[in-house]
């Protein structure tokens, strides 16, 4: 064992050192962007491994413990994440604090993962954060300790928002919770559980359940837990982990969301009206702008942790509430980038399902068309199975990702011809890259016709990119 330790520190030092002193010298001289930063980032894994929750508590503590003047909204959960905390910010800002947040994966920019009252940090104070934490390390203290990926990322948040504070700062998970580094937090205010479902089974388990104690690992000793009452076998670990916590649990269930209507908006982009009925209150008049169903369960989380901080003595109105619901708008969410064009980050069995019930909501005069592509990881032959078993698209184009991780074009024919003998699609076509894909949709669609893209956030973020072009 030892000897393996001293290879390691030793592979790290000349690795790390060389690295360093590169970004240090382009930093110096006003040279570092942000691409700098992002290769740096991704050079990491080759060199280091995650860390116990201790090692990164101890560098946080050493980097004079920022946590501890914050006030944070800690969120977990397999899917809609992300969108809790985007519902989470708006509501906030709207009654009139300050907010920071901090999520992953990014879909265009590194720089999406920060946000300060809503905006994305500007490169100037990303490139601030990755210094400070670059120069933290390595050195007498940590002589054995280089962050991960994730773990250097939530560091540079925790610097961000100590030298940007904001009234709330809500804080994302990236995977799990038990073990993730954003865990290493002591005291949140409130911890919010999405819905659990089966995604990173290598990591977190191959039942609900496991993945559920996984995703409860956030909660603390005394901290309300808000969560998703949707499975009763992800439901009665958080329940019994809040217990041993001596933690107030709320439940959200769709139960209490009722009276849902789509109808379209003078700018042609669909909504949702709704009413949810919480533990406290009675809701009426709300509305996403969106027409994700899903989104319904994952504004109603917000409202429930939105409830808890008014107990906590944050002054929130329901006013607040409903103005801050309907103004949230989260990138890659079914979103409406083009008059005829959805694209949705749905990336596992779960996420396509209720992909697939949007997409039944939105009326279509014309064929609808698919735009798929996924990465090696994910349950795709299950989510292929549903797209196909729904019939709702017309025409697919199926694309290889612009990552490592992609499932291959000859894979991909495999598994969609394997399924599709019983479909009632008429056509599906297969591409070495999203772009062939996107100019075959875009040369075959007609004046009624609809696009919808899903199946992976790369293919979300490649779109989104190709589109800001």
């Amino acid at each position: 064992m030892a000897s393996c330790r001293i290879e390691r520190t030793i592979m790290k030092d000349a690795v790390t050192e060389k690295m360093i002193q590169s970004v240090r010298e382009k930093y110096n001289k006003g040279k570092l962007t942000v691409s700098d930063c992002g290769q740096f980032l991704n050079e990491i894994p080759r060199f280091t491994r995650k860390h116990a929750l201790e090692d990164t508590r101890r560098f946080l503590d050493d980097m004079g413990a920022p946590d501890q003047k914050m006030k944070i909204i800690h969120v977990a959960g397999t899917n809609g994440k992300g969108s809790v905390c985007a519902y989470m910010d708006s509501i906030l800002r709207t009654a009139g604090y300050t907010t920071g947040m901090f999520t992953s994966p990014h879909l265009v920019s590194i720089t999406e993962r920060f946000r300060i009252n809503g905006e994305v940090i500007s490169e100037e104070l990303f490139l601030s954060s990755f210094i400070q934490v670059l120069e933290q390390m390595p050195d007498d203290a940590h002589p054995d300790y280089f962050p991960t990926f994730f773990e250097f990322l939530f560091f540079m948040a925790m610097v961000l928002y100590r030298d940007h504070p904001v009234d709330y700062l809500i804080l994302e998970t990236g995977l799990g919770g038990r073990l993730d580094a954003t865990n290493s937090i002591r005291n949140p205010k409130i911890c919010v559980i999405t819905e659990i479902g089966m995604d990173h089974m290598q990591y977190l388990g191959n039942t609900i359940e496991a993945i559920a104690g996984e995703k409860a690992g956030i909660i603390k000793k005394g901290v309300p837990v808000v969560f998703c009452d949707r499975r009763s076998e992800s439901s009665n670990v958080i329940l019994k982990k809040a217990a041993e916590m001596s933690a107030d649990a709320y439940r959200v269930s769709g139960e209490n969301i009722t009276d849902a209507m789509v109808r379209s908006l003078p700018d042609g982009n669909k909504c949702i009206d709704f009413s949810y009925e919480s533990r406290y209150d009675k809701y009426v008049g709300l509305a996403v702008s969106t027409p994700a169903i899903y989104q319904l369960e994952n504004a109603a989380l917000a409202i429930s942790a939105a409830e808890l901080l008014i107990k906590q003595g944050a002054e929130i109105t329901q006013q607040d509430i409903r103005k801050g619901i309907f103004a949230t708008h989260w990138e890659g969410r079914m979103e409406r980038i083009k008059p005829w064009f959805y694209v949705d980050g749905a990336h596992n069995e779960d996420g396509m399902e209720a992909f697939l019930d949007s997409v039944r909501m939105i009326d279509c005069t014309g064929h609808r068309f698919l735009l798929f592509g996924v990465v090696g990881d994910k349950q795709y032959s299950q989510m292929i199975g549903r797209i196909l078993e729904s019939g709702l698209f017309d025409r697919i184009a199926v694309a290889a990702l612009y990552t490592e991780r992609s499932v291959s074009e000859d894979e991909l024919e495999r598994t969609f011809l394997a399924q599709s003998a019983e479909s009632r699609t008429q056509q599906i076509r297969f591409f070495a890259d999203v772009r062939s894909a996107y100019a075959w949709t875009y040369a075959n669609r007609e004046q009624n016709d609809l696009v919808f893209a899903a199946g992976s956030l790369y293919l979300a973020g490649q779109i989104l990119a190709d589109q800001q072009k």
